[in-house]
């Protein structure tokens, strides 16, 4: 008993040592864990304030950086300008395009009738129930938070979207004191003081939000400056001066006592002036200037690197669309046909500001969702099962006889060239606005590929068949591949066949 009582007594001091050591233990933790806490709190708030301080210090450097980039531009331009010569603007093909059509009969049915043509004006009204042509399910492009109007906002619209842009309130009284080398350098130093980086932010938040293209970027300023500053002058001025700012070639000038624009672009563009600078060429796309002989201007662009624009593609998803309907009729092997569409009309007036570039362009550009939707609808359910050649035919006829013919010349009093949009709006296309509604609506319902051919006053078209082509059908070689004419302006011609003035000649190029 007394041997276990000592064990007893021996145990227990023993058990109040552990307890103790393990109190002191987790109060010491609890301490380190706190005093942790403290001092990794303290560092991250150092952290914070020394980000902070990194973040202005970059600011500020960018800024000293920027102010030293206006301050070398303005001292470039008050350097000698020069006189530069202005030409005329290029002619895409002056071979003049025919009044009247031929019309062909086709080998395969000679007792088929020309067939009638009914001009979208005219055309008939709808006879199928509005909901068999639905509307497509479209999101419009978000529009930037509404912000109340005051003196640092222009409330504007572009593409029928309403919009608020900030602005500095000085730029609507900033204007040239002369129109001379030091007039404009310190108009260029005078505007570089104002508050120009929300403006520029707006305007690149938007572009990069409905993937504008560079005209359709440039149209978007053209907007923002004509909602600010009253005058021509006073909008060419600050138009050329925030394109700079953008990053974009445009060379300011003037001759006399009127201000023009002259921006570089990569690819050609037709019948407006240009100018030739350090081997760049510049079009007065900006402005008019048809009248402009010479263009004083700066001789280069100095410390300032710029780029010129390009124009791959148009825009055509980013409007705030206005929907038409529209309805024409044609006759394919003595059956009548009518097709309903929809396009977008807002589209058709953004679209219609292009300058004429290059073929490429209207070839390349996809039309909207509306039309893609409608009219594929409408001619994918008239064709289904068909063969090939036999949906080719049927797209012919619908190009050639659905919309009435006339040339530029007599309905615009100038060369325009039609994005797919236009040719289903206006009531007339002609020779190459068809080719690029026909090409598109072979690839899109055929997955084929199609090239357009331009010869001397006319623009066709030619389709690479999935089997070879009949032996009396005209073709074009292309890439080592055979293309067989399907041309959508020679009325009544059927696949293969070349409208007569063109038959056997080589095309001047193909267009891809």
């Amino acid at each position: 008993m007394k041997k276990s009582t000592h064990i007893q007594t021996y145990v227990q001091p023993l058990e109040r040592r552990k307890f103790l050591f393990r109190y002191t233990l987790m109060v010491c933790s609890i301490f380190h864990i706190f005093g942790s806490v403290s001092w990794a709190q303290t560092n991250f708030e150092d952290w914070k304030r020394a980000q902070v301080n990194v973040g202005q210090a970059q600011k500020n450097a960018f800024l000293t950086w920027r102010t030293e980039q206006d301050r070398q531009f303005a001292e470039h331009l008050r350097q000698e300008w020069q006189d530069f010569q202005v030409f005329q603007g290029k002619v895409r093909d002056a071979n003049p395009k025919p009044r009247q059509l031929p019309i062909a009969q086709p080998p395969d049915r000679p007792d088929l009738p020309a067939p009638t043509v009914v001009p979208l004006a005219q055309s008939p009204k709808p006879s199928i129930v509005p909901d068999s042509v639905p509307l497509p399910v479209v999101v419009p492009p978000m529009e930037p938070p509404a912000i109340k109007p005051s003196e640092t906002y222009v409330t504007l619209e572009f593409g029928g979207h309403k919009l608020n842009i900030p602005i500095d309130p000085k730029w609507k009284n900033l204007r040239a004191k002369s129109f001379s080398a030091d007039g404009i350098a310190d108009y260029w130093e005078r505007v570089s003081n104002t508050s120009v980086q929300p403006t520029l932010n707006a305007v690149e938040q938007l572009r990069t939000q409905w993937n504008l293209d560079d005209w359709a970027h440039v149209n978007l300023w053209q907007t923002v400056v004509r909602a600010t500053a009253s005058s021509r002058t006073e909008q060419d001025l600050l138009l050329w001066f925030l394109l700079v700012k953008r990053g974009l070639d445009v060379r300011l000038g003037y001759s006399g006592q009127q201000v023009y624009l002259f921006a570089s672009v990569k690819q050609p563009v037709y019948a407006v002036p240009f100018v030739q600078l350090e081997g760049r060429t510049y079009y007065a796309i900006l402005n008019s200037a048809d009248s402009l002989k010479t263009f004083h201007t700066y001789p280069s662009n100095g410390p300032v690197s710029l780029k010129p624009l390009s124009l791959v593609a148009a825009s055509t998803g980013f409007t705030q669309p206005k929907i038409i309907e529209k309805t024409v009729s044609f006759s394919f092997r003595d059956q009548p046909v009518q097709i309903s569409y929809q396009y977008d009309s807002q589209l058709v007036q953004f679209l219609s500001t292009y300058p004429q570039f290059d073929f490429e362009l209207y070839f390349v550009t996809q039309p909207d969702q509306f039309s893609r939707s409608s009219l594929l609808k409408a001619l994918g359910e008239r064709t289904r099962g068909m063969s090939q050649v036999d949906v080719v035919n049927f797209l012919l006829t619908f190009v050639q006889t659905a919309f009435a013919y006339k040339n530029d010349e007599e309905q615009f009093g100038r060369e325009k060239y039609f994005f797919v949009e236009e040719v289903l709006h206006y009531p007339y296309s002609d020779c190459e606005d068809r080719s690029v509604l026909f090409a598109w609506l072979v690839r899109e319902l055929l997955k084929i590929n199609t090239v357009g051919l331009h010869f001397p006053g006319h623009v066709t078209t030619a389709v690479l068949l999935s089997d070879p082509p009949q032996p009396n059908w005209a073709t074009v070689d292309w890439q080592n591949k055979k293309y067989v004419i399907a041309d959508p302006t020679y009325i009544n011609a059927s696949l293969g066949m070349a409208m007569p003035s063109y038959a056997g000649k080589k095309p001047i190029r193909v267009i891809p």
